[in-house]
């Protein structure tokens, strides 16, 4: 993507809407192979696998099984994908303040929004391209799968950092754009707050010990979980 400042408060753009609907056609297209390889697909069929990549547990072979394995995941990220864009387009669509802070959220809507709904995409049509070689016992393995997710999530957020690091250097907000590295994380000794706040969330400061204790904290769960998943199966 190729960012460019606009002399003054920038037009709001309208959200990428194509990425709902193509989000939402992935899981269309995955049933329609479903209906293509229909006698390929055993009866029951697989509906969960262990660590090691074996069936453990199954499903009768019906319309309303398999529209719900695709269906759901598929419905969630659109319906996320949605979500996200109407929040962030309706809070910059209204946004009000000083001048450099409705500069700010239009130029942020404008920026986020399509990586926003392109790594949705490519994570739906992952987790989809799998369900669908597993249930047709092409291929299975739940650590490729979890391999493929983390790094179309680090791509995100890559991404992410990307557009709030441009945003800082274009549309800096005078509080927080100084203290950012890498777009991302918040540095500065002189703020005793843990936390501060940005344009659509909240973020820690690095500067503090307590703000390293709670995210290590928070990103041990995951790979605990994970952990815990490749042992035991």
């Amino acid at each position: 993507m190729v960012f460019s400042r606009e002399p003054d408060t920038p037009t709001l753009q309208k959200p990428p809407w194509k990425w709902v609907w193509l989000t939402l056609a992935t899981g269309v297209l995955a049933l329609l192979a479903v209906y293509l390889n229909w006698e390929s697909i055993p009866d029951p069929f697989p509906t969960h696998w262990n660590a090691r990549g074996e069936a453990d547990a199954f499903s009768d072979k019906t319309w309303a099984n398999l529209f719900g394995m695709f269906g759901l995941i598929t419905g969630i990220l659109t319906l996320v994908i949605a979500a996200c864009f109407g929040l962030i387009y309706q809070h910059a669509k209204h946004a009000n303040g000083q001048d450099w802070q409705v500069a700010r959220s239009r130029a942020t809507c404008n920026s986020m929004l399509t990586p926003l709904g392109k790594w949705m995409f490519v994570l739906n049509a992952v987790v989809v391209v799998d369900i669908y070689l597993s249930v047709t016992q092409i291929y299975s393995s739940v650590g490729l799968l979890i391999a493929a997710i983390i790094i179309v999530v680090v791509l995100l957020l890559w991404d992410m950092a990307r557009v709030q690091k441009w945003l800082d250097d274009h549309y800096p907000d005078p509080k927080t754009s100084e203290h950012m590295k890498w777009g991302m994380f918040y540095y500065n000794p002189k703020d005793p707050n843990m936390m501060v706040h940005r344009d659509f969330n909240s973020t820690f400061n690095m500067a503090h010990t307590g703000s390293w204790i709670v995210i290590g904290a928070l990103l041990s769960i995951p790979v605990l979980a994970t952990a815990l998943i490749v042992i035991f199966g």
